[in-house]
């Protein structure tokens, strides 16, 4: 076989799947998108009509402002069981949270009751790393209005055993992204997975 037919052969091997990366790179579609909620509008005896072009531009308690968005910035927002007092388990997937997402820029904010809120604290203060993770327990009385109506939950609840803890991904422009069990492996597996798709998102 001549040297021009050789080079000719190792120019295709080497030259396609560059090509073909490329062309994805310029034409191609991620067809792995999340979904945001709510898909369509619906009406709740509890929050009143949400609609399907629903965003979450602040947090409030007693027409309080917890945490204002709209900063283009993605949020996590945990709740914790507030009934659970073992929460070992829940705070090793937290802490694999923020050691795995170290690279990406985003703010959790961990909204608990104030019997849980040192735990929690300790925690966040400890994995100093992530660039911004509050604890507070600032909604500790409306906790439930807030989750419901203004993160939506109630109307994506989980099938979850146990915990009752939940996670809500709320993306740059303030909509609702996601929803995970925040002591649960597989679910936060399941973010960690999510989260980095939202942040190549255009």
């Amino acid at each position: 076989m001549s040297k021009l037919i050789k080079g000719i052969i190792l120019i295709v091997t080497l030259g396609l799947p560059v090509s073909i990366y490329l062309f994805l790179q310029a034409f191609g579609e991620n067809m792995y998108a999340l979904p945001v909620y709510p898909e369509t509008a619906y009406v709740s005896a509890d929050c009143g009509t949400v609609s399907a072009g629903y965003t979450v531009s602040k947090l409030t308690c007693d027409s309080t402002n917890v945490v204002v968005l709209g900063d283009q910035q993605t949020y996590l927002f945990h709740f914790p069981d507030p009934s659970k007092m073992d929460i070992a388990g829940e705070m090793n997937e937290m802490r694999r949270l923020v050691e795995e997402t170290k690279p990406l820029d985003y703010r959790l904010i961990t909204m608990s009751n104030e019997e849980q809120v040192d735990k929690w604290d300790k925690l966040a203060v400890s994995q100093a790393e992530i660039k911004y993770w509050v604890v507070t327990s600032a909604c500790a009385d409306g906790l439930e209005k807030l989750m419901n109506c203004q993160l939506l939950l109630s109307q994506f609840t989980l099938k979850t055993e146990g915990s009752k803890s939940r996670i809500v991904l709320v993306d740059k422009v303030g909509r609702v992204r996601g929803f995970y069990a925040s002591a649960e492996k597989g679910e936060m597996d399941r973010l960690l997975v999510e989260l980095d798709v939202l942040m190549q998102e255009k």
